[in-house]
């Protein structure tokens, strides 16, 4: 298994941070402010110090380690194209890469160089922080950022469509970039070794990660830092316990159960008096005393029991049931009557009225008149209207005593009576507090505000009383409740007392009393601290909360696993392999000044890789070393790392030689051209200069080597040339894209205007010119002085001996002529020559291939 698996393996059950720290380093290379602030942030939502955001999904999800695998296949780029919505690139463009070899991108300043090379970095693996992907400022409708990017494989071809959105993929990320943000990370950071040399700093960065993150947990929870000062409770009190211990297992919910209440603050003057006066007495006394209050107290015991027993719920239940079974029951009989007495001339007949009347008519007849029947028959004297009674009158009445003998009657009557006494007794009832004034005021003793609560019963039970006798019941509400809590304290109390009076037996005992108030009185001043402190001790709760999720993190910032994995890798041989690489690559770049050694050590936990120069009192290269030196020194670490992991798939170099002198570029362009004979290699720049030293050491060494030219239209960048720039061509290629142009003079000749091809022919032959000149440095001159070197090739003056006057007279009459007619000299028209026919314009290209072509075969001009 390759170092950099063993990693993602032993990382995926860290905490989140910690694998979140590793994904920063691998994008970034290294982990700056911004990404430090982050870690902290995951961090704290980790361990419950902050909520989940929306991101949080994403910094617990799996590490993307694409690309850092071990190679599983030789990728080289295949081409990049349908380019749309980034910057001012031109759409339908290709950038066509050969599998193998050289290949050089040129580009002038703005024209789209950058802008390509910035997909590259995004797609492929780039160490440092890869650039932001912008669209076309300069265009209203954009369309999002997008290009298809095509590279070659074990497999084939294979094709792969990139956004911003795009997953990694191995294939891609098996393709490594070098820039400057490369250059600068490899030189001036301390890297970490033991896995592999693309994420050399992986640990490294870890271990920075946790040990500022343990600082700034270790600063939190500094003694005394957010805690407030609480006065500790000398009682042994429940709450005195409580704010003593206060921890971070305490619930916010316990304080609750001790603040004190009003009833409690209220209670502790009193008690105050009590202990004192407690403390004045003998246990006689003081039993004398309790049982005078008893005595004061327990009549209005009785009496609050009495009330209540008359007019509490189960009491108006009971009335409500009187109310309602009268009302059906005189329902039941009205109906009876109707049905009974319908007719009879009288219309309350049988009425309760009337059937008093009925009584005692029945009654007189019972006593004084012996000789007839009730009810009266046919013939008998009525005792009310003294006449007899005849046939109809004697129906009347036996109907009538049918009705007031039947059962239902006697129920109505029997249930109005039930209810008419219930409600009687309570008018009688006089609810009066007056003659218990005395009572009132000892219990206010025991507790403040108890005399208002009962005197508040009393009067919703006076309301009550007042209700049931006014509305005859039909405005009673069941949910018109009372609160009767006041009576189970008195209640509290008597039996307290009692309890007291029963325990007062000696002296002893009623130190045992006072020692129990004293404990209670104790007690309720603790409430009363924890409730002026209430604020507090809340905050000190969820302080002591944060401090242990502090602890957490702080549990979790131990470096030993790291320590272990990284001495592990380092077992494995992945150091030497690398430090032996990047000596090779420093001497491929002649360091003679002073040397440059790879220090690894092992140090807090991380397996360290750095570069030291040898013997010297600052240590450190990017002090000591030169821009050039310095950029040489990154590219062989970047190179290192390529041999010592055995990788083959092509390598990306965007302006490797940005500002360098040209000694040191002249030793970059030759190290990439050799490099580029073991994979592709593929070259940015903006640089002519380099581009030629490309070249020379492509041409010196027989390496395959090709490029294209950027250019720019006035809104577009990014526009594929498919051959180089010109001021890079050879005298040989120059020659072969001038017989280009001749093809393109040979259309304006045959289909264009005289003003067309003598415009376009003007232009040709300045070119032509620029071709002679060219010949001359390069071939004739057998490059002893060459434009952009510093030095003279005086070695090369050996073949300069076979030079003629005809050589002379060559070049100059086909100088002169170029001059003649090339555009950039005004000459006279009444005395210029004619403008040259297409054929001798070809006659003149020949004129230098043939020199050309002499120069090399017959004179072995290189």
């Amino acid at each position: 298994m390759a170092p950099i698996e063993e990693i993602a393996q032993w990382i995926q059950n860290k905490p989140v941070w910690w694998r979140h720290s590793v994904r920063l380093a691998l994008r970034h290379g290294e982990l700056n402010q911004n990404c430090l602030d982050e870690i902290l942030h995951v961090a704290r939502m980790e361990n419950g110090l902050e909520d989940h955001d929306i991101n949080y999904s994403y910094y617990s999800s799996n590490i993307d380690f694409s690309g850092y695998k071990s190679e599983q296949h030789e990728v080289s780029l295949n081409s990049l194209s349908s380019v749309k919505g980034i910057a001012a690139l031109a759409e339908n463009q290709t950038l066509k890469f050969p599998q193998s070899g050289l290949f050089i991108v040129y580009g002038d300043n703005g024209a789209g160089k950058s802008s390509y090379a910035s997909i590259l970095k995004n797609a492929c693996l780039t160490r440092g922080d890869s650039p932001e992907i912008i669209g076309n400022v300069f265009s209203i409708t954009n369309p999002p950022p997008q290009a298809k990017i095509s590279v070659n494989c074990d497999s084939g071809v294979r094709d792969f469509s990139w956004d911003k959105k795009f997953q990694s993929n191995d294939l891609l990320k098996s393709i490594r970039v070098f820039d400057s943000s490369s250059a600068h990370h490899y030189v001036n950071k301390e890297d970490s070794l033991g896995f592999k040399p693309a994420g050399l700093n992986l640990l490294s960065e870890l271990i920075n990660a946790i040990n500022k993150v343990k600082a700034i947990a270790e600063e939190d929870i500094m003694p005394g830092n957010g805690l407030i000062t609480l006065t500790e409770r000398k009682s042994q009190s429940l709450t005195a316990k409580f704010i003593n211990n206060i921890s971070s297992e305490t619930m916010e919910s316990e304080l609750r159960e001790h603040v004190a209440s009003p009833a409690e603050l209220f209670r502790i003057e009193p008690l105050r008096q009590s202990i004192a006066q407690l403390k004045l007495q003998t246990a006689e006394q003081t039993k004398k005393t309790l049982n005078h209050n008893k005595s004061v107290i327990n009549p209005l015991k009785d009496f609050c029991e009495r009330t209540l027993k008359l007019l509490d719920d189960n009491a108006i239940t009971y009335i409500q049931g009187l109310f309602i079974d009268r009302n059906l029951k005189q329902i039941t009989a009205e109906e009876l009557r109707q049905a009974t007495l319908q007719g009879l001339p009288l219309e309350n007949v049988a009425g309760l009225t009337w059937q008093t009347l009925w009584l005692a008519a029945k009654e007189f007849i019972a006593h004084d008149a012996k000789t007839q029947s009730f009810p009266l028959k046919n013939g008998d004297i009525c005792p009310l209207c003294l006449q007899k009674v005849g046939v109809e009158s004697e129906h009347n009445q036996a109907s009538l005593n049918r009705y007031l003998t039947d059962k239902t009657s006697s129920d109505a009557k029997d249930a109005q009576l039930l209810y008419s006494n219930a409600i009687q007794k309570i008018k009688s009832y006089n609810i009066n507090l007056v003659p218990y004034q005395a009572a009132l005021t000892l219990l206010e003793s025991f507790q403040v505000g108890i005399s208002d609560s009962i005197k508040k019963l009393f009067s919703d039970l006076q309301q009550r009383k007042e209700l049931l006798c006014s509305t005859d019941f039909t405005g009673w509400n069941n949910d018109n409740t009372i609160d009767t809590s006041c009576i189970s304290f008195i209640d509290s109390i008597i039996n307290n007392i009692t309890t007291q009076i029963e325990s007062l037996q000696t002296d002893d005992d009623l130190l045992s009393l006072i020692s129990k108030n004293e404990s209670e009185l104790q007690l309720i001043e603790d409430k009363k601290y924890a409730l002026e402190n209430n604020k507090s001790i809340r905050s000190n709760i969820q302080r002591y909360k944060i401090i242990k999720k502090w602890e957490k993190v702080i549990s979790d910032c131990g470096t030993r696993q790291i320590s272990n994995l990284a001495s592990q890798l380092y077992r494995t041989g992945i150091v030497q392999p690398l430090i032996q690489a990047f000596n090779h690559e420093l001497n491929a770049f002649g360091f003679n000044r002073f040397t440059v050694n790879v220090d690894s050590r092992n140090r807090t936990g991380q397996q360290q890789f750095k570069l030291v120069i040898a013997e010297a009192n600052e240590p450190i290269v990017a002090k000591v070393a030169s821009e050039g030196e310095q950029r040489c020194i990154a590219i062989a670490s970047f190179l290192a790392e390529m041999k010592a992991d055995k990788r083959k798939s092509a390598v990306i170099f965007d302006d490797p030689v940005n500002s360098l002198s040209h000694e040191w570029s002249r030793r970059v362009a030759l190290r990439l051209v050799k490099e580029s004979v073991e994979r592709q290699v593929i070259i940015f720049t903006h640089n002519i200069v380099f581009y030629k030293l490309l070249l020379e050491a492509a041409e010196s060494t027989n390496a395959l080597h090709d490029g294209i030219a950027l250019d720019r239209s006035r809104s577009y960048a990014g526009i594929v040339r498919d051959s180089p720039p010109w001021e890079a061509l050879t005298t040989g290629r120059r020659i072969s894209y001038l017989r280009s142009e001749v093809q393109k003079l040979r259309r304006i000749d045959k289909e264009g205007t005289v003003a067309e091809f003598r415009l376009a022919s003007r232009s040709f032959y300045g070119l032509l010119r620029e071709c002679w000149e060219r010949l001359v440095e390069e071939k004739l001159l057998n490059k002893v002085v060459t434009r952009f070197e510093r030095g003279v090739a005086t070695q090369r003056l050996s073949r300069l001996l076979d030079l003629s006057q005809n050589d002379i007279d060559r070049v100059e009459i086909s100088m002169t002529k170029c001059s003649t007619y090339f555009t950039g000299h005004d000459s006279a028209s009444e005395i210029g020559d004619p403008y040259p026919t297409i054929d001798e314009i070809t006659q003149d290209l020949e004129l230098v291939s043939k020199f050309l072509e002499e120069l090399q075969r017959d004179r072995k001009r290189s």
